[in-house]
């Protein structure tokens, strides 16, 4: 039992020996991964690789001081290189025709006559879609930057704002001695004018008493003499008016009595008369007469109205005697304190030299806006990367298992050399066989793109028809790479482990699996030979940066071009080796 353990322990380890292929899969192939895994994204684990920096294209239309301190920063920046440009345009130039090229920065006109006022300023990054992880990055470090000018303003702001302040006591006190001093000097002048006041108000009544007092008397006795004699007037006037109605109403008084006297008469009478009556009526005697009634004269001079007009008063002219009185009054009043000597001077002086004392602005924050260089959406979906990527992946592998495989299956199994000796030459079966597994790549390739629209909402560009001419030519191109696996590897079982190998390497260096600035220079050199770097950015071109459809003519002509290569050299070793 021991033997038998150890005999099969020393025969595992002959057999890996002469096994090549399994030495490959276990020490070769994890090598290859990781070191292209391990180059390709260094730099997202802060590697710094020889003189592996990003290029920024900064365009300046603020020339102003907080323009400089950002130039003045990213030219301290170890990870960057700056390149001044003029336009915006010339930027988007750079974005798109450089690798490490991920964002142009724009600083707007105002920027700092913008932050200087205390309000905010941003300045615009336009970023290439494509290039999203070295945008964060880089992004990240501009955010730290933007804060850093905007503290460093500020600090600045703050030290002036502390030392105006200081100054701003200083004058504060002063001023407030100099108007302690002019209240002083108004309370004492005020005080001294009351005084005045009193003393000329007492000055003016005794004079005033003194002069106006005979003036009163001599207006008062004219104007007892002028009524008077308005009265006297007025007493005469009505005399000779009542006299002519005295005389009117004597006459009336007569007429009255006499009519009395009548009225007693007639009773007489009538009583005579009654006695009379009836057997002696001859005997009656005559009524007796009447008094003669006044004359209408007479009534009409006792009815008429008096008129009497009573002459007014000739009073005196108490305003003229009173201005005479005045002019001839002569008052003589105290003299007024002098004016004090008031610190008017010194504190106009002081509110001069306050008022251009302007307390500094503290400056605005100066932020950052994010847009697209190219157009598009600045914010990617990443099935927009790894749809695409991971298809060209599997179109390798699928090739491998379809012409690879299928090459040494038929050379093993002899139906090459029956097609052979039938007269079907090999070129025409390998032509056949190529053509045949290019149209089941494209339509493998349309497939995932439809699952990647309907499923994953991936862009598919300004013209979805544009996106066959990149997938046509990959298709091709990796048809040609599965006949040059099936003549490197001369047995069914090493064309998986090396070509699958071979497929990933040249995908995760040609941008399938992450963005190709990623890589140090030199991987990214090698990568302008490998058909996935060119079909990468032709759909990149179409669906992240969305740029017109001729954008996606010159990468897919390059993947055509490399796939006649690969064709070339496959046919070649294929006829050596199966024909």
């Amino acid at each position: 039992m021991p033997r038998t353990i150890a005999l099969t322990f020393l025969n595992e380890f002959r057999l890996l020996q002469r096994d090549p292929i399994g030495l490959f899969m276990l020490l070769l192939a994890p090598i290859v991964i990781i070191a292209v895994a391990g180059f390709s994204l260094g730099n997202i684990y802060g590697a710094r690789l020889g003189a592996n920096t990003y290029t920024l294209a900064l365009v300046d239309d603020d020339h102003g001081a907080a323009a400089k301190a950002i130039v003045d920063a990213l030219d301290r920046e170890p990870a960057v290189t700056v390149i001044h440009v003029p336009t915006l345009d010339a930027a988007r130039a750079i974005i798109t025709g450089r690798d490490r090229a991920p964002l142009a920065i724009l600083i707007p006109s105002g920027t700092t006559a913008a932050l200087a006022a205390g309000h905010g300023a941003e300045v615009v990054l336009y970023v290439d879609p494509i290039k999203r992880l070295e945008v964060s990055t880089i992004e990240f470090r501009v955010a730290e930057l933007c804060q850093r000018i905007t503290a460093t303003a500020r600090d600045q702001a703050s030290s002036r704002l502390a030392n105006g302040g200081a100054d701003l006591r200083a004058r504060l006190t002063q001023i407030s001695a100099d108007l302690d001093a002019l209240q002083a000097g108004v309370t004492g002048y005020q005080r001294q004018i009351a005084i005045a006041q009193a003393h000329a108000e007492s000055t003016i009544k005794e004079q005033l008493g003194r002069h106006m007092g005979t003036t009163l008397d001599a207006v008062r006795a004219q104007t007892q003499a002028a009524v008077d004699q308005s009265i006297a007037q007025a007493k005469a006037a009505l005399a000779t008016e009542v006299g002519g109605r005295r005389d009117a109403l004597a006459g009336v008084r007569d007429y009255l009595v006499a009519l009395q006297a009548s009225e007693r008469d007639f009773d007489r009478w009538f009583t005579a008369l009654k006695e009379a009556a009836g057997s002696r009526a001859n005997a009656i005697p005559p009524p007796p007469a009447f008094p003669t009634p006044p004359s209408p004269a007479a009534l009409a001079e006792l009815s008429k109205p008096i008129d009497l007009a009573i002459p007014p008063p000739h009073l005196p002219d108490s305003s003229a005697a009173g201005a005479s009185a005045m002019r001839t009054l002569s008052i003589k009043l105290p003299a007024m304190p002098p004016l004090p000597t008031l610190p008017t001077t010194q504190l106009r002086a002081d509110l001069e030299a306050l008022a251009p004392a302007a307390l500094p602005i503290i400056p605005g924050t100066l932020g950052w806006a994010e847009r697209s260089a190219t157009g598009g959406n600045s914010n990617v979906n990443s099935f927009d990367q790894y749809v695409p990527g991971f298809g060209i992946t599997f179109l390798l592998i699928g090739m491998l298992m379809g012409i690879s495989l299928g090459l040494i299956d038929e050379r093993d199994w002899g139906t090459l050399a029956r097609l052979r000796v039938s007269g079907a030459p090999l070129a025409g079966t390998l032509i056949g066989k190529l053509l045949a597994r290019f149209l089941i790549g494209l339509f493998q390739m349309i497939v995932l793109m439809a699952i990647g629209y309907s499923m994953f909402g991936v862009s598919l560009g300004r013209n979805p028809a544009m996106l066959l001419l990149p997938a046509a030519a990959i298709s091709f191109a990796a048809a040609a790479f599965g006949l040059i696996i099936a003549c490197i590897a001369r047995t069914h079982d090493s064309v998986m482990p090396f070509g699958a190998v071979v497929a990933m390497a040249m995908s995760a260096v040609g941008g399938c699996w992450w963005p190709l600035d990623f890589e140090p220079s030199w991987m990214r050199a090698f990568a302008q030979f490998l058909p996935t770097t060119w079909t990468m950015l032709a759909f990149n071109n179409l669906m992240i940066r969305n740029l017109p459809p001729a954008s996606a003519l010159w990468p897919s002509c390059a993947t055509l071009a490399l796939g006649i290569a690969f064709l070339t050299v496959g046919l070649f070793g294929a006829s050596r080796l199966y024909d």
